[in-house]
């Protein structure tokens, strides 16, 4: 992908690291001295570049890295990067000896992978055991784990490098939920431990339990929304003002300005036509570039030299704005889509409110669509 915008499809993406760089620092004033930061770069870096926004983790002292794509686990290696990474689930047993050969750390969360990483493995690997305390996505319930860690370590060839967990919340009600569940994993592997298993590394708080205060007794935290300034949690529970946003800015220009003319209908069946009283534009940003129209009983917008341009419908490759508030626009005018303009500004945060979603979906909505530039 280019690394500028081009004047074919002006539409890009600024994403800024030295936001990222700020978020780690605040992560690591929220952590106990030597607590180990298994920084998430799953889906691209949550769509913001995997080899650059991983060359800054690392280089901030990111302990290792962990993903859900094979694909981006290879971007890593291929960039040159020789950190420690650990792979979320989703391999099939035969994907084992892939990961093995790129030293990836496999997540075994049932026998198969088990045995296939024994069977594939030509010394100890490292692997990390995942449990479930409560999510009911991956992993070995709690109640089964024992048996689970038992025969794991039993297999030839397997060195059990750490255990985990995922209990995501977002508010009150759901942090007392993670909180027992957390409680529950640290007694877990404290009798694990008592048997004689070391398990260097543990781990069950991701940007929610740090954000959120949840206590722990583990030497690990693996966060991920936290570092691209998108916070999980409620505005009660966390003040998002803490952390920075990395997605900077998605911007592109007017490829088209049509007159305002008394037979026009923009939008959908003449739906929004009414609303237009003026010029309407043409901005290089549909649905293939991770675009989508804003739910029923709620409007979008973007920003024109400072001022407000609503959404009058969204196509497979063109939105159409409402210009009648912009005086005299021009072909190639900037269109902010996330962003700042003039003293108004756009959010991750609105854009996913206009969608009725949330702001990592937009994120990987947008992952791979068009040209990003790295700042900072």
């Amino acid at each position: 992908m280019p690394a500028q915008p081009s004047p074919t499809r002006p539409t890009f993406m600024e994403v800024d690291l030295a936001a990222l760089d700020a978020n780690y620092r605040y992560l690591k004033s929220r952590l106990a001295p030597g607590t180990r930061v298994i920084a998430s770069v799953k889906g691209n870096a949550y769509g913001l570049g995997i080899v650059e926004v991983s060359r800054r983790l690392v280089a901030l002292g990111a302990d290792a890295l962990t993903t859900g794509a094979f694909t981006d686990a290879l971007a890593i290696r291929q960039a040159g990067l020789d950190c420690e990474i650990v792979m979320f689930g989703g391999t099939l047993p035969d994907g084992i000896p892939a990961l093995l050969a790129e030293r990836v750390i496999p997540t075994v969360h049932n026998m198969e992978l088990a045995r296939a990483v024994s069977a594939a493995a030509v010394g100890p690997a490292k692997v990390y055991l995942k449990l479930d305390c409560g999510l009911g996505r991956l992993g070995v319930p709690l109640k089964d784990a024992a048996g689970f860690v038992r025969a794991v370590a039993a297999l030839p060839n397997i060195a059990l490098e750490g255990i985990y967990t995922h209990l995501p919340f977002g508010n009150a009600e759901e942090r007392d939920w993670a909180q027992d569940r957390t409680d529950r994993f640290d007694d877990f592997v404290d009798g694990m431990r008592r048997e004689g298993f070391a398990f260097p590394v543990a781990q069950a708080r991701s940007s929610a339990g740090v954000l959120g205060g949840i206590r722990d007794r583990c030497n690990a935290v693996a966060p991920g929304g936290l570092l691209y300034g998108k916070s999980p949690l409620s505005p009660e529970l966390g003040d998002p003002s803490l952390i920075r946003p990395v997605l900077k800015s998605v911007r592109s220009r007017l490829i088209h300005v049509a007159p305002a003319a008394h037979d026009r209908t923009p939008g959908l069946h003449s739906r929004h036509a009414f609303r237009v009283s003026g010029a309407t534009g043409v901005v290089p940003f549909g649905r293939a570039d991770g675009n989508r129209a804003a739910v029923a009983g709620r409007a979008g917008h973007m920003l024109v030299g400072g001022i407000v341009a609503p959404v009058l419908g969204v196509s497979s490759e063109h939105a159409v704005i409402d210009l009648s508030a912009v005086p005299d626009p021009r072909v190639g005018d900037e269109v902010v889509i996330l962003g700042r303009s003039g003293d108004r500004a756009i959010t991750l945060g609105d854009l996913a409110e206009w969608q009725a979603t949330s702001g990592s979906d937009i994120l990987l909505m947008l992952s791979g669509r068009m040209p990003r530039i790295h700042l900072g």
